[in-house]
């Protein structure tokens, strides 16, 4: 796992509806992207390991970004460039790595199960 890339906290921020799919948002603390400059979002899946079906890079600003302003990428999606090797193909361990990382910080695993079991 890249060392910048190491979780250092992550929240759940409830379920959204990301391209026709229930998803869990939690917004994600590291040293490269900084406080909450990441949000992963997490699919349901039958063992309770859930799905991390995207990444995105959050660059917007409550100061400035308080209206939803799609004319700037203040939400990129990363889900794929993040853990790209140099042959250009996605590195699954570093992925698997990064999620079991976001699950596993204090209540996360646990908040995710809540909003899909209720």
């Amino acid at each position: 796992m890249i060392d910048s890339l190491q979780v250092k906290g992550a929240r759940v921020r409830g379920v959204i509806d990301r391209d026709g799919m229930r998803c869990a948002l939690v917004e994600v603390d590291t040293e490269a992207y900084g406080a909450g400059g990441l949000l992963a979002y997490f699919g349901p899946s039958a063992d309770e390991a859930f799905e991390m079906t995207a990444i995105v890079h959050n660059d917007a600003s409550r100061d400035i970004d308080w209206f939803d302003n799609s004319s700037h990428l203040a939400y990129e999606d990363v889900s794929i460039g993040l853990f790209e090797t140099a042959s250009m193909t996605t590195d699954w361990g570093q992925r698997e790595a990064f999620k079991e990382q976001v699950l596993s910080a204090e209540g996360v695993r646990e908040g995710i199960a809540r909003l899909y079991i209720g």
